[in-house]
């Protein structure tokens, strides 16, 4: 289903959560300058 993939190995949920709501932003923002770029 996917070529890449993110692991945090953290036993921590709070952190682990916060660590993919980073990724999620900073994939967001890659994904906007692209659409953006294209105009």
């Amino acid at each position: 289903m996917s070529d890449y993939n993110m692991h945090a190995p953290i036993n921590d949920m709070q952190i682990a959560e916060d660590i993919h709501l980073t990724f999620n932003h900073m994939m967001m923002s890659i994904f906007h300058r692209i659409v953006v770029n294209k105009k």
